[in-house]
């Protein structure tokens, strides 16, 4: 009766270890590393001087001690990773929604950049107020922001419907992110803050 139990248990615990290994398994060899998404879902981002500390992709700053009212920041999307400063690893381009409590949500990029072990964060770009999310991808070592926005004049109760993208530059002199505009030719292009 006793080797009939140890038996038992051994089978119990022989089919709990491969479970837990098959649910965990997801069989995607070229898939990112998770760590490396949660670094960066748990960064703090400045927006508009403003610093919000994240964590698992959001946050909320009290808009004055003791109130209500938030203000959220939350990363949209997933991030994005590749590299954008030509050192071979992995950066990330991460698109940030702004709820600072009114009617509408701000849109900003930012940019995680791979530093050893560690990201260095860009402080945020403003890229519009109740635009229309998209895609993030990166192309030739630039972050691209695609969204919709409004026909210029429109209001901003009227949905977007005027396809966007920003092509976001990463300044490795100076720390910062900007736009990057290319000629009507397209063989050059100078940074625009």
């Amino acid at each position: 009766m006793k080797n009939g139990i140890v038996i038992l248990i051994l089978a119990v615990i022989l089919v709990v270890t491969i479970g837990v290994f098959v649910f965990n398994f997801d069989g995607d060899e070229d898939a990112q590393p998770s760590q490396n998404e949660s670094d960066v879902k748990s960064l703090s981002y400045s927006v508009n001087g403003e610093i919000f500390t994240l964590k698992d992709g959001k946050a909320e700053n009290e808009l004055v001690p003791g109130s209500a009212t938030k203000n959220k920041l939350s990363i949209f999307g997933e991030p994005v990773y590749g590299d954008l400063d030509a050192d071979g690893d992995e950066d990330a381009a991460i698109l940030l929604a702004n709820d600072p409590g009114g009617s509408g949500i701000f849109y900003y990029a930012a940019l995680a950049i791979k530093n050893g072990t560690t990201y260095q964060v860009t402080p945020a770009m403003f890229l519009g107020d109740r635009i229309a999310p998209q895609t993030v991808e990166i192309h030739d070592g630039h972050a691209v922001f695609n969204f919709a926005e409004r026909k210029a004049g429109e209001s901003l109760s009227t949905p977007p419907s005027i396809g966007k993208s920003v092509w976001v530059h990463y300044d490795q002199k100076t720390g910062e992110i900007g736009e990057w505009v290319k000629d009507l030719e397209g063989e050059s292009a100078i940074p625009r803050p």
